[in-house]
């Protein structure tokens, strides 16, 4: 493995593995938006929709359909879009590799394709509503009470950076986002200065640096602030509500058990890794088995029908620890904190079964020397990881 910075700024990471023919590239940006308009999410959308080299309408469905491609994608994540691409032929991936390229650096960005990604207005009937790829797309996330809930915690936790807001768009402020703000957020964050390179597999590395420096050689290095600022701790605990939409049976049936609760803290910034291998091993601890003490006396409380939160979180600038349940009376709201800070009160005070801790440490070890990526290319969550 290889990292080199481009005299533009680029940092490209380009590992060789003679045995792996799974050939793997992505580009990937800080994108930290400011506010809920969706506008990475939107972006990430738009970009595939027809670039100077490749105008068509489509070029993203055209690979689906015509290539040898074994993963082709994009993710929006809350500070950070990825555009990876996989494939075991040559041939295939360096064109793949070319569209994507051309698609990100220079997209086929106009107003319509704005408002076809994003948001428009559609009559219907004898009333104008919002219509659009990603509007709609939200409209349905929005309708996950579990989706609800996770974005309730990053962004109660996260109130004065950008994970305070919806990377992926909140239905509400969608139709906030202007075309200026659209194309000066590619304008200022999809420059090589801003980009996180990855190569991975058994193609020759020469051909990676020629391919990259037909783009990146049309750019010079320019100063971004794409940053995440670290969030402060409070200091005292906080209390936050919010709602979810529900059909009208279930709001007839009225709120008995229809409550959910976690309780969350932030981790500090800067853990190093060893600190944060350990913590991940400690998530497994308490409720990676149907055994954990956590899970367990959550579980068997009776206070809920199933659990809440998602665990060590670890893919944000900061880690956070987020359980609880779901499906709790509205009576027991204050039980279910109760239980858990008093569960990990005794943990700490009384410690762990020595034979627990051994097994979540045999499983972690197992799952490393595996590595395991299932149906996903190995390289590309190896890039993930890594970003």
């Amino acid at each position: 493995a290889s990292l080199y910075r481009h005299p533009t700024g680029a940092k490209l990471m380009s590992l060789v593995n003679a045995e792996d023919e799974n050939k793997v590239f992505g580009i990937n940006f800080r994108t930290p938006p400011t506010d809920s308009t969706g506008i990475a999410h939107i972006l990430e959308h738009s970009v595939l929709c027809g670039s100077e080299k490749y105008p068509v309408k489509e070029p993203f469905v055209e690979l689906l359909k015509g290539s040898l491609k074994t993963f082709l994608n994009a993710f929006t994540y809350p500070d950070k879009t990825c555009y990876p691409v996989a494939s075991q032929n040559l041939q295939d991936f360096h064109n793949l590799v070319d569209v994507y390229l051309d698609a990100v650096f220079h997209p086929r960005l106009t107003p319509e394709v704005l408002k076809q990604e994003g948001w428009h207005y559609e009559v219907d009937g004898d009333r104008l509503t919002y219509k659009g790829v990603v509007f709609n797309e939200m409209k349905g996330a929005y309708s996950s009470p579990d989706r609800v809930l996770g974005e309730a915690i990053q962004q109660g936790l996260f109130p004065d950076n950008t994970y305070g807001v919806e990377s992926g768009g909140h239905p509400k402020h969608i139709p906030d986002l202007t075309w200026d703000q659209f194309e000066a957020f590619h304008r200022d964050l999809y420059h090589p200065s801003n980009a996180h390179i990855w190569f991975y597999g058994d193609d020759p590395t020469q051909q990676r640096f020629e391919i990259l420096e037909t783009y990146l050689s049309q750019f010079e290095a320019t100063t971004i602030d794409s940053t995440v600022a670290v969030q402060a701790h409070w200091s005292e605990p906080r209390i936050m509500e919010t709602t979810y939409a529900v059909g009208a049976e279930e709001s007839e049936a009225g709120d008995e058990k229809k409550h959910y609760v976690a309780v969350n803290w932030l981790l500090q910034d800067g853990i190093d890794y060893g600190t944060r291998l350990g913590l991940q091993v400690l998530d497994h601890v308490l409720m990676g088995t149907p055994a954990a003490p956590l899970r367990k006396v959550l579980i068997e409380s009776g206070l809920g029908e199933d659990l809440a939160g998602g665990g060590m979180e670890t893919e944000l600038r900061q880690l956070f620890f987020s359980t609880g349940l779901k499906g709790v009376k509205p009576a027991d709201e204050a039980k279910v904190e109760g239980l858990v800070i008093d569960t990990l009160t005794a943990l700490a005070r009384d410690g762990i079964n020595p034979e627990t801790v051994k097994a979540s440490l045999n499983t972690s070890e197992f799952r490393l020397r595996e590595n395991n990526t299932g149906s996903y290319p190995r390289g590309l969550i190896l890039m993930l990881r890594s970003l």
